[in-house]
């Protein structure tokens, strides 16, 4: 996953939702598309898997912020 890719998502309506995965090697910000699948959403891609101090991270966080949207930690709150 890129910034780029994550803002574009934003502009063409696709995004859905952002978790955050604290579980080993899949430690990281996921970024989730919308889809026609399971739930209404596939995954798009990671930041920050197996880094926890990464600046593209805390970048992908502000643009998440920018489009007032945070993220959970597991789906729908289930996690």
């Amino acid at each position: 996953m890129t910034l780029a890719a994550l803002q574009a998502m934003f502009a063409d309506g696709t995004f859905h939702h952002a978790t955050y995965r604290f579980d080993g090697v899949w430690e990281g910000l996921w970024i989730y598309r919308k889809s026609d699948g399971f739930r209404g959403f596939e995954p798009a891609g990671c930041f920050n898997c197996y880094k926890r101090d990464h600046p593209e991270l805390d970048a992908a966080y502000e643009v998440l912020r920018q489009h007032n949207h945070g993220h959970s930690v597991g789906a729908y709150g289930r996690g």
